[in-house]
Protein backbone atom coordinates (compact mmCIF):
# COMPACT_ATOMS: atom_id res chain seq x y z
CA UNK A 1 0.00 0.00 0.00
CA UNK A 2 3.12 2.17 1.06
CA UNK A 3 4.28 1.66 -2.74
CA UNK A 4 0.92 2.53 -4.44
CA UNK A 5 1.14 5.72 -2.25
CA UNK A 6 4.00 6.75 -3.63
CA UNK A 7 3.65 5.97 -7.43
CA UNK A 8 0.60 8.05 -6.92
CA UNK A 9 3.17 10.86 -5.69
CA UNK A 10 5.79 9.96 -7.90
CA UNK A 11 4.21 12.38 -11.05
CA UNK A 12 3.62 15.24 -8.95
CA UNK A 13 6.98 15.19 -7.15
CA UNK A 14 8.57 15.04 -10.54
CA UNK A 15 5.98 17.83 -11.91
CA UNK A 16 7.53 20.04 -8.96
CA UNK A 17 11.01 18.95 -9.42
CA UNK A 18 10.67 20.04 -13.38
CA UNK A 19 9.18 23.34 -12.17
CA UNK A 20 11.92 24.22 -9.39
CA UNK A 21 14.56 23.76 -12.03
CA UNK A 22 12.77 25.97 -14.50
CA UNK A 23 12.44 28.29 -12.19
CA UNK A 24 15.90 28.21 -10.60
CA UNK A 25 17.15 28.52 -14.24
CA UNK A 26 15.80 31.18 -15.30
CA UNK A 27 17.86 34.88 -15.33
CA UNK A 28 17.16 37.16 -12.82
CA UNK A 29 15.46 40.11 -14.32
CA UNK A 30 17.60 42.53 -15.63
CA UNK A 31 18.41 45.90 -13.51
CA UNK A 32 19.59 48.63 -14.84
CA UNK A 33 22.31 51.16 -12.85
CA UNK A 34 22.47 54.45 -14.09
CA UNK A 35 24.80 56.23 -12.30
CA UNK A 36 26.15 59.55 -14.29
CA UNK A 37 27.87 62.00 -12.31
CA UNK A 38 28.71 64.99 -14.85
CA UNK A 39 31.85 65.52 -12.34
CA UNK A 40 34.01 62.52 -13.27
CA UNK A 41 34.97 60.29 -16.10
CA UNK A 42 36.74 57.10 -16.14
CA UNK A 43 40.46 57.70 -17.12
CA UNK A 44 43.31 55.74 -19.42
CA UNK A 45 44.32 52.58 -17.78
CA UNK A 46 47.84 54.30 -18.87
CA UNK A 47 47.40 56.37 -15.51
CA UNK A 48 46.45 52.87 -13.29
CA UNK A 49 49.68 51.14 -14.97
CA UNK A 50 51.67 54.74 -13.68
CA UNK A 51 50.28 54.58 -10.81
CA UNK A 52 51.08 50.72 -10.22
CA UNK A 53 54.72 51.26 -11.69
CA UNK A 54 55.02 54.03 -8.98
CA UNK A 55 53.98 52.04 -6.21
CA UNK A 56 56.01 49.13 -7.10
CA UNK A 57 58.98 51.14 -7.49
CA UNK A 58 58.59 52.58 -4.12
CA UNK A 59 57.71 49.40 -2.08
CA UNK A 60 60.93 48.04 -3.84
CA UNK A 61 63.11 50.64 -2.51
CA UNK A 62 63.86 52.17 -6.24
CA UNK A 63 63.37 55.72 -4.86
CA UNK A 64 65.61 57.27 -8.12
CA UNK A 65 63.49 55.44 -10.59
CA UNK A 66 60.30 56.12 -8.39
CA UNK A 67 61.72 59.96 -8.36
CA UNK A 68 61.49 60.27 -11.79
CA UNK A 69 57.83 59.84 -11.97
CA UNK A 70 57.13 62.76 -9.22
CA UNK A 71 57.09 66.52 -10.15
CA UNK A 72 59.41 68.78 -8.66
CA UNK A 73 56.07 70.65 -7.17
CA UNK A 74 55.25 67.17 -5.61
CA UNK A 75 53.39 66.67 -2.40
CA UNK A 76 52.66 64.06 -0.43
CA UNK A 77 50.30 63.44 2.81
CA UNK A 78 50.45 60.86 5.63
CA UNK A 79 47.55 59.68 6.79
CA UNK A 80 47.91 61.42 10.56
CA UNK A 81 46.09 63.35 10.73
CA UNK A 82 42.59 65.71 9.07
CA UNK A 83 42.75 68.21 6.21
CA UNK A 84 44.52 70.99 8.08
CA UNK A 85 46.60 68.48 9.94
CA UNK A 86 48.48 65.97 8.32
CA UNK A 87 51.77 65.93 7.68
CA UNK A 88 52.94 66.81 4.36
CA UNK A 89 55.94 67.05 2.57
CA UNK A 90 56.11 69.10 -0.28
CA UNK A 91 59.05 69.16 -3.34
CA UNK A 92 60.26 65.90 -4.68
CA UNK A 93 63.50 66.60 -3.22
CA UNK A 94 62.00 66.40 0.22
CA UNK A 95 59.70 63.55 -0.52
CA UNK A 96 62.46 61.62 -1.45
CA UNK A 97 65.36 62.54 1.27
CA UNK A 98 62.88 61.38 3.72
CA UNK A 99 62.18 58.15 2.19
CA UNK A 100 65.77 57.45 1.56
CA UNK A 101 66.31 58.39 5.15
CA UNK A 102 63.29 56.25 6.80
CA UNK A 103 65.01 53.45 4.90
CA UNK A 104 67.88 54.11 6.87
CA UNK A 105 67.26 54.33 10.09
CA UNK A 106 63.30 52.61 10.53
CA UNK A 107 65.25 49.00 10.68
CA UNK A 108 62.84 48.24 7.52
CA UNK A 109 64.13 44.54 5.25
CA UNK A 110 61.53 44.83 2.88
CA UNK A 111 58.12 46.04 1.71
CA UNK A 112 55.47 44.43 -1.00
CA UNK A 113 52.63 45.55 -2.90
CA UNK A 114 49.96 43.39 -3.83
CA UNK A 115 46.28 42.71 -4.12
CA UNK A 116 46.27 46.02 -5.66
CA UNK A 117 43.43 47.81 -7.06
CA UNK A 118 44.07 50.74 -9.05
CA UNK A 119 40.70 53.28 -10.33
CA UNK A 120 41.73 55.53 -12.52
CA UNK A 121 39.31 58.74 -12.87
CA UNK A 122 39.06 62.35 -14.49
CA UNK A 123 37.85 65.23 -12.22
CA UNK A 124 36.08 67.51 -14.17
CA UNK A 125 35.02 70.09 -11.90
CA UNK A 126 37.67 71.27 -8.79
CA UNK A 127 37.63 68.07 -5.89
CA UNK A 128 37.17 70.04 -2.59
CA UNK A 129 39.72 68.58 -0.71
CA UNK A 130 42.58 68.57 -2.77
CA UNK A 131 41.29 71.35 -4.95
CA UNK A 132 42.39 70.07 -7.85
CA UNK A 133 41.06 69.15 -11.28
CA UNK A 134 42.36 66.12 -13.88
CA UNK A 135 43.67 63.07 -13.54
CA UNK A 136 43.83 60.92 -9.82
CA UNK A 137 44.20 57.33 -9.59
CA UNK A 138 43.08 55.63 -6.25
CA UNK A 139 44.73 52.77 -5.51
CA UNK A 140 44.19 50.38 -2.69
CA UNK A 141 46.39 47.42 -2.10
CA UNK A 142 48.21 45.28 0.49
CA UNK A 143 51.37 45.77 2.19
CA UNK A 144 53.63 43.51 4.06
CA UNK A 145 56.32 45.77 5.87
CA UNK A 146 59.43 43.73 7.21
CA UNK A 147 61.60 45.19 10.09
CA UNK A 148 64.23 43.72 11.81
CA UNK A 149 61.96 43.08 14.99
CA UNK A 150 58.74 41.68 13.01
CA UNK A 151 56.64 42.18 10.58
CA UNK A 152 53.26 44.35 9.77
CA UNK A 153 50.61 43.59 7.40
CA UNK A 154 48.55 46.50 6.00
CA UNK A 155 45.55 47.49 3.54
CA UNK A 156 46.61 51.09 1.89
CA UNK A 157 45.47 53.32 0.08
CA UNK A 158 47.25 55.91 -2.04
CA UNK A 159 45.87 58.39 -4.18
CA UNK A 160 48.48 59.79 -6.81
CA UNK A 161 47.01 63.28 -8.94
CA UNK A 162 48.61 63.43 -12.29
CA UNK A 163 49.64 66.75 -13.77
CA UNK A 164 49.73 67.98 -17.61
CA UNK A 165 52.90 66.30 -18.56
CA UNK A 166 51.85 62.52 -17.17
CA UNK A 167 53.67 63.22 -13.18
CA UNK A 168 52.76 62.64 -10.08
CA UNK A 169 51.87 66.06 -7.96
CA UNK A 170 49.83 64.68 -5.15
CA UNK A 171 49.68 61.73 -3.22
CA UNK A 172 47.35 61.25 -0.63
CA UNK A 173 47.88 58.34 1.92
CA UNK A 174 44.82 56.48 4.42
CA UNK A 175 46.36 53.38 6.16
CA UNK A 176 46.02 52.75 9.46
CA UNK A 177 49.86 53.35 11.01
CA UNK A 178 49.48 52.62 14.63
CA UNK A 179 50.73 49.15 13.83
CA UNK A 180 54.43 50.37 12.54
CA UNK A 181 54.44 52.90 15.41
CA UNK A 182 54.15 50.04 17.43
CA UNK A 183 57.00 47.64 15.77
CA UNK A 184 59.34 51.09 15.60
CA UNK A 185 58.14 51.87 19.08
CA UNK A 186 58.30 55.23 18.42
CA UNK A 187 55.51 57.56 15.66
CA UNK A 188 58.76 59.24 13.49
CA UNK A 189 55.53 61.69 12.03
CA UNK A 190 56.54 63.56 15.18
CA UNK A 191 59.36 65.04 14.61
CA UNK A 192 58.32 66.31 11.05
Amino acid sequence: MKELKFKSLKPLLMACLIAMLAIGCESPPEKTIVSINPNYEIASPEYSNLAAKALTELTNFQFDSWGTMLAEDVEFYFPDGDAGTRTKLSGKSNVLDWWKNWKETSGVQSMTYTDNVELPVIAKETMAYSGLTGVMVISYFSNEIVYQEGTVKLRMNFAAHFNKDNLIDRYYTYYDRSGIIEMMNKNILDSE
